[in-house]
């Protein structure tokens, strides 16, 4: 005899294959996209974290070097100081006088009728650069034009002496009478000028010193003052 089951349907149980065991299955399958989605998510935030962390410790980098060349530079400065300091150094030890040998023939060859009153020298970048060319100014007091000139052509004879020339020369208060000999003190203005003499100024270009004329001395001739 066949056994009737007399529950209500709602309370019978379920067979397989019936369509509530296909939505669980749907069920169990979209969950398992949403721990995929999850996952995928949790690891796409990681990696986007460590690339922020990432770009935050390049930037750290990039301030540090930029103070670190900062700090640097002052060094590149000092040593580019240092290098110009050496060359001008080296260019005033080029372009140096022998003073002692330079006044002593000052005094020979400069006429009786003829003393200075100022004495100036200088030193200038010489044409082409890289080496110091010394200037001096003599300024002072003579008979008339014609003992300037003298001194002038006079002045060419310094061992150094590359080019002489007049800067200016302004006659005195009134005319020097003829036959005048050596300048007295008495004649001199009381403001230290030259009075009734004529005022002078010449410039002395100095040829450039050269490492072997620097470094040995020339003789001195006999007639400026010399031994030999």
């Amino acid at each position: 005899m066949r056994p009737v089951n007399l529950l209500p349907a709602r309370y019978q149980p379920r067979k397989a294959g019936s369509g509530d065991s296909k939505t669980s299955y749907i069920a169990l399958g979209a969950l398992a996209l949403l721990v995929l989605a999850v996952f995928g998510y949790v690891i796409t935030a990681n990696k986007v974290s460590s690339a922020n962390s990432q770009i935050a410790e390049t930037r750290q980098r990039i301030t540090d070097a930029q103070s670190q060349a900062v700090t640097l530079q002052e060094f590149g400065d000092f040593a580019g100081i240092k290098e110009a300091r050496l060359s001008a150094v080296k260019s005033l030890a080029t372009a140096r006088i022998d003073w002692e040998r330079l006044f002593r023939e000052l005094a020979h060859v400069l006429p009786e009728s003829v003393w200075l009153t100022e004495f100036q020298s200088q030193s200038e970048e010489a044409d082409g650069g890289g080496e110091m060319q010394p200037t001096l100014t003599l300024k002072g007091c003579a008979k008339d034009h014609a003992v300037v000139a003298d001194a002038m052509v006079r002045l060419r004879e310094l061992h150094a002496a590359d080019d002489v020339e007049l800067t200016s020369t302004v006659s005195g208060e009134k005319e020097e009478p003829t036959g005048f000999g050596a300048p007295a003190p008495a004649q001199q203005s009381d403001d230290g000028g030259c009075g009734e003499l004529y005022t002078f100024e010449i410039s002395i270009t100095m040829a450039t010193p050269t490492p072997a004329a620097t470094d040995t001395p020339e003789a001195v001739p006999a007639r400026l003052g010399g031994g030999g």
